[in-house]
C-alpha cells in the first residue's frame, strides 16, 4: 500500500532487484506493481464519492473503437472538486477520475 522510488534496476537472468530512495537493501522487483501516474478517466456513479472511501462506479474505457462502461471500484478516495452539474473530479492514490453522478446504468 505505499509507493517507493526506484532509484536503479539490477537486471539478472532470474530477476530484477529495485534499490528504493531512503529504503536500505535490494527487493525483488515482482513484488511491486508499477503505478501509472496520473492517469485520467471517466466515469458514472450512482452516489457522490466520499473522501477516505473507495468509489463504486463505471468506467468508461474503448473496446475495439467502442465506448464501453466497465464496473469499477476506486481506490481510496483522497480528493474531491465539484465542478457543477453532478460532474466531480476525484483524485484517488492512482488515478483522477471525472464522474457525472446521478447516471444509472441499464
Amino acid at each position: 500500500g505505499k509507493q517507493y522510488e526506484v532509484v536503479s534496476e539490477d537486471v539478472r537472468d532470474w530477476q530484477t532487484n529495485y534499490t528504493l530512495k531512503g529504503v536500505n537493501g535490494k527487493f525483488n522487483s515482482c513484488w511491486f506493481d508499477e503505478i501509472q501516474k496520473n492517469s485520467i478517466f471517466l466515469a458514472i456513479a450512482d452516489h457522490k464519492p466520499t473522501i477516505s472511501s473507495r468509489c463504486e462506479c463505471w468506467k468508461l474505457e474503448m473496446e475495439r473503437g467502442r465506448p464501453v462502461l466497465i464496473p469499477w471500484l476506486t481506490s481510496p478516495v483522497r480528493e474531491i472538486s465539484d465542478m457543477g452539474n453532478n460532474i466531480y473530479r476525484v483524485v484517488t492514490r492512482n488515478n483522477t477520475y471525472i464522474i457525472q453522478v446521478g447516471y444509472q446504468v441499464g
